[in-house]
């Protein structure tokens, strides 16, 4: 019994070139872009979108690069390197330092802020009837 689901390398390369539109727009809203489909093909095709700015379509171009190389590079071995460099294409113009891996501690401030709103939301549950009583006693 064949495997039907099994491809090539070089079916796997077309169906990837065909489907670059729909995976860079998806990668684009991963990225946190407010883009529809149509203006991602727009980009790709290479005329500009008024309503956009010029982040979102330096986004949209440097996914479409970062995907024409690992396209064109499919029989690279993938190692750190790889992922580096496709890294760099990805965050070009974005990031400080690109195609590198941080040296520095990330400060992730969404944690901060969502355990501190956590702990604040707990302590108002827990008290809740604590403080209704109070206000109608005083």
């Amino acid at each position: 019994m064949e495997d039907r689901y099994s491809m090539t390398i070089e079916q796997n390369i077309f169906l990837a070139k065909r489907n670059l539109v729909d995976n860079i727009y998806a990668n684009a809203k991963m990225e946190g872009l407010n883009i529809t489909f149509p203006e991602t093909k727009t980009i790709l095709e290479g005329v500009n979108v008024p309503n956009l700015k010029i982040d979102e379509i330096q986004c949209i171009l440097n996914l479409r690069d970062a995907w024409e190389f690992v396209i064109s590079n499919i029989d690279d071995e993938f190692n750190l390197d790889f992922i580096c460099k496709v890294n760099e294409y990805v965050s070009r113009n974005e990031s400080l330092e690109w195609g590198k891996l941080r040296t520095r501690k990330s400060r992730n401030i969404w944690n901060r802020i969502y355990s501190t709103n956590t702990k604040r939301r707990n302590y108002k549950k827990r008290n809740r009837g604590y403080i209704k009583n109070r206000k109608y006693n005083q």
